[in-house]
């Protein structure tokens, strides 16, 4: 406990800091070599320590960023040049998927998942939190943000997922229950300074749930050991399963060698179930683009930094073949068996070191990580040590490489495509061409990236040349926060 109150004062410590740190500043300024596609380019790199994820408002132009030493907020009214407004003193590990509320009455709010650690020194409950835990940041004032109130919870916090957009009810990732059966909590959010766990409820994805994504049909989404699940959340507090991935999607497949990490699934509201005598049963991957419908492709990030070998053997980015969801006769409406449903997997994409014959030696973290999706039909992916990476998912039975960016001095967790906005600073439902790239090493780097304008058949894939030589940071001096993810079993 000494150790982990230690670190925490640092992290405070750096919170002051990386405060007056914030100003901008352009790579060229450093010595770090830079490799990069001619079509993806570094526009601006802000150099605030440990950001890991965030998340943006619907209804004006400012961004929340998850930080090792609390939430940041930015006005990114011009996304090239983000201007810090507010932050809070909010020392955490690690809460890599921002959960972000907005509702009506105009309050705004992050939820902070405390696994395994976090405190919270301006509010009344300054207790060092040891995980089972989630904090309330009201970020209504991006100049004042501040903890409205701290909940405990059965399962595990690693992240913890709005339903909503007003984000009335939270999912945790999910652990065990008192029991020790496989489970999540369901978390009531209606009075943000009085939150409680309202139910833990069955998860269907193993002893260790990682994150949830809601869908744009409202469907939920649930990775983790097991696979991935949907659900029907329609109502909130009794979730209903209706279809999860194939035996393929088990820990220890070639297609979860650790877990299945997160999902997007792009057009879920243009999705029709087909019917019996309309599935297609080729296999998987064998399938071609033509064969597969709006709405039935869901992508997989499939995480393992764990795995020796080569950058091809660690955790990839997956897309898998959706045909239907709707609850099977007779299944158990609340639960479902691993690896009993038919989504299939179409396809798979790795990063690669030149290098190929050579194991990766500790520190060579080429797992994928979280992502964003262009309605172009493009990805924006975090590889960790491998950079940000733009791939082509239009023909989704064939993925390909048309960007990245690497410096060899870098852990990317993630990399967003930036909203577009009218002139009111409200969300037009696109993207723009900015894509944010979130590192606790180097901080944020902004991107411009040129997306290819020919038809996917016309595409080419480009590899980006890497060798192991250029990986400059060995595992010993990654930052602290990748230090912790590596030894903390998920």
């Amino acid at each position: 406990m000494k150790r982990i109150a230690i670190a925490l004062v640092m992290m405070l410590w750096m919170y002051g800091q990386s405060a007056a740190a914030a100003d901008m500043q352009l790579l060229g300024e450093t010595d770090v070599p830079v490799l990069s596609s001619d079509n993806v380019q570094l526009v601006a790199n802000i150099p605030e320590a440990t950001i890991i994820s965030a998340s943006f408002s619907k209804d004006e132009p400012y961004m929340y960023a998850n930080t090792l030493s609390g939430i940041s907020v930015y006005d990114i009214s011009d996304p090239a040049n983000p201007k810090l407004t507010g932050k809070t003193a909010q020392a955490h590990f690690e809460n890599e998927d921002g959960a972000f509320g907005e509702r009506p009455d105009g309050s705004k709010f992050m939820l902070i998942g405390y696994d395994p650690v976090g405190v919270t020194p301006t509010f009344e409950d300054k207790s060092i939190s040891t995980g089972k835990e989630i904090a309330v940041v009201n970020v209504s004032d991006p100049e004042n943000p501040f903890i409205a109130s701290r909940i405990k919870t059965t399962t595990r916090t690693h992240t913890v997922t709005c339903l909503s957009e007003a984000c009335e009810y939270a999912y945790t990732s999910g652990s065990v229950d008192d029991e020790g059966n496989p489970a999540f909590s369901i978390i009531n959010l209606k009075d943000l300074t009085k939150p409680f766990e309202e139910k833990v409820h069955a998860s269907s994805v193993g002893t260790t749930g990682h994150d949830w994504d809601i869908d744009s049909a409202g469907i939920a989404w649930l990775t983790g050991l097991q696979g991935t699940v949907a659900y029907d959340i329609s109502d909130p507090l009794n979730p209903v399963v209706l279809n999860s991935t194939d035996e393929q999607g088990l820990h220890g497949t070639e297609w979860n060698s650790f877990i299945h990490h997160n999902t997007l699934r792009p057009d879920g509201d243009q999705f029709k179930n087909r019917g019996k005598g309309d599935m297609e049963t080729d296999e998987s991957t064998e399938r071609t683009g033509d064969q597969i419908r709006p709405g039935e492709v869901l992508m997989v990030t499939e995480e393992d930094y764990l795995h020796p070998g080569t950058c091809e053997d660690e955790g990839s980015f997956q897309t898998w073949h959706v045909q239907h969801l709707k609850k099977t006769p007779g299944q158990d409406k609340s639960a479902i068996e691993p690896g009993t449903g038919t989504i299939e997997p179409l396809d798979s994409w790795n990063s690669k070191i030149l290098d190929t014959n050579i194991d990766t030696q500790a520190g060579f973290i080429c797992s994928a990580h979280y992502s964003s999706y262009h309605e172009e039909g493009f990805v924006s992916i975090g590889f960790y040590q491998q950079g940000v990476r733009i791939l082509d998912v239009r023909n989704p039975a064939d993925i390909k490489q048309v960007g990245y960016w690497f410096t060899g001095m870098q852990e990317v967790w993630g990399a967003d495509w930036v909203p577009a906005r009218d002139m009111n600073g409200v969300m037009t439902g696109g993207q723009s061409n900015f894509v944010y790239a979130y590192d606790p090493t180097r901080g944020l780097d902004i991107l411009k990236v040129t997306l290819p304008d020919k038809a996917p058949e016309q595409t080419s894939a480009i590899e980006a040349p890497i060798s192991t030589e250029m990986i400059q940071v060995p595992a010993s001096q990654l930052s602290d926060a990748l230090q912790e993810k590596m030894s903390h079993k998920h």
